[in-house]
């Protein structure tokens, strides 16, 4: 009985917490960043203030990130901020581990503390994820986070069902969501450079191969996906 209250309590730490964040989020405008007008209209003094304070706004950003996906936040929106903000190889880099950190603290956590709620709920709603597991967990689950059309929170929290190990999951996890990552944010950074630079943000902006390397790199990945998807999961829930 005194495990069950502690649940409930950190249950409702947890969406007392989630709520915070997100009013903070919209309180203090944070969706502004992501508008191409404002950007363009204060350009010059963010991307100013960025230069001068970049170690300590990366290093609030990293842990952001890490506590933004422990709390079931999805990866675009941090991934999008960081190309903008860092560029390619910075914020890839900030961005893969951070991700990689935080869904495995929502692992752990969630393996720890609600795997029997968390199991039926994962077992009702994919079913055929359950029936295809078969002894290579890792490389399940590996393609698994590649295939689209799970969201980001439950991909996170499906290997609850495996009894999968720390260790598989933080390398499963690391190492396909290292693509789709490195592509969304060098598609940013290509943006955050033609705001540096004073470019209107518009669809001539497709020509340069900063923008259209990464959207095409995207493309094949997102087909790729999809292949795999039909040949390996979709054709054996006929079966």
């Amino acid at each position: 009985m005194q495990i069950s209250k502690f649940k409930i309590m950190l249950l409702g730490v947890y969406i007392t917490t989630v709520a915070i964040v997100v009013f903070l989020f919209f309180y203090y405008g944070v969706t502004s960043f992501l508008n191409p007008e404002y950007l363009m209209n204060n350009r010059d003094s963010i991307f100013s203030y960025i230069d001068r304070y970049k170690i300590i706004i990366a290093t609030i950003y990293f842990v952001s990130s890490i506590i933004w996906v422990f709390l079931l936040g999805f990866a675009s929106i941090p991934a999008i901020f960081a190309g903008l903000v860092f560029g390619s190889y910075l914020g890839s880099v900030l961005s893969i581990f951070s991700f990689t950190i935080g869904a495995t603290l929502l692992f752990f956590s969630a393996n720890k503390l609600f795997k029997d709620s968390i199991s039926n709920y994962i077992k009702n709603k994919y079913p055929l994820i359950v029936k295809n597991i078969d002894e290579n967990i890792f490389g399940y689950y590996f393609f698994l986070r590649c295939i689209p059309g799970i969201p980001f929170a439950i991909k996170n929290l499906i290997p609850v069902i495996f009894n999968m190990r720390i260790s598989s999951y933080f390398s499963a996890t690391f190492f396909s969501e290292l693509t789709p990552t490195i592509i969304l944010v060098s598609l940013c950074s290509g943006i955050g450079k033609a705001l540096r630079a004073g470019e209107n943000i518009n669809f001539l902006i497709l020509k340069k191969p900063e923008i259209y390397i990464p959207v095409i790199a995207l493309g094949l990945f997102v087909l790729i996906a999809n292949i795999i998807k039909k040949k390996y999961f979709y054709k054996q829930s006929k079966t």
